[in-house]
């Protein structure tokens, strides 16, 4: 099985990568000082999972991830689209090197999935051949 990938399109036709990250991946999202669950993420925005009322435009944001070493982007975030407890946001005032460690974060997501799937695709095929 191949990693979910899906393209993003904003108004500017600039296209980004998002990525679903695995439970087992490094990344946490906090959103107004609450955890919340990251359905999937990409340079330009995160869509997540929170159970409470997110009524506000935007809110303060937390993303920690570790890539070659552990990162800690903080920023905010501007809720685009509302479907209680799913909510859709991008980053406002984001440092452009932030930006790119969050696309470091991507690839190394695709990575890791690509990693899981050829060892389950090893042990599959190792316990066929017994």
């Amino acid at each position: 099985m191949k990693p979910v990938i899906e393209i993003d399109t904003d108004d500017s036709q600039r296209r980004t990568y998002r990525v679903r990250p695995h439970p087992d991946d490094p990344v946490s999202l906090s959103v107004a000082g609450v955890a919340v669950e990251i359905i999937d993420i990409s340079a330009k925005g995160v869509a997540f999972r929170y159970q409470g009322e997110a009524s506000k435009e935007a809110y303060p944001m937390r993303l920690t991830f570790e890539t070659d070493k552990e990162y800690e982007i903080t920023c905010y975030l501007k809720i685009n689209r509302r479907s209680n407890p799913e909510y859709s946001a991008e980053y406002i005032d984001i440092d452009e090197k932030d930006v790119a460690r969050i696309t470091g974060l991507i690839i190394e997501c695709q990575k890791r999935d690509i990693r899981r799937n050829k060892l389950l695709e090893t042990q599959s095929r190792e316990r066929t051949e017994k």
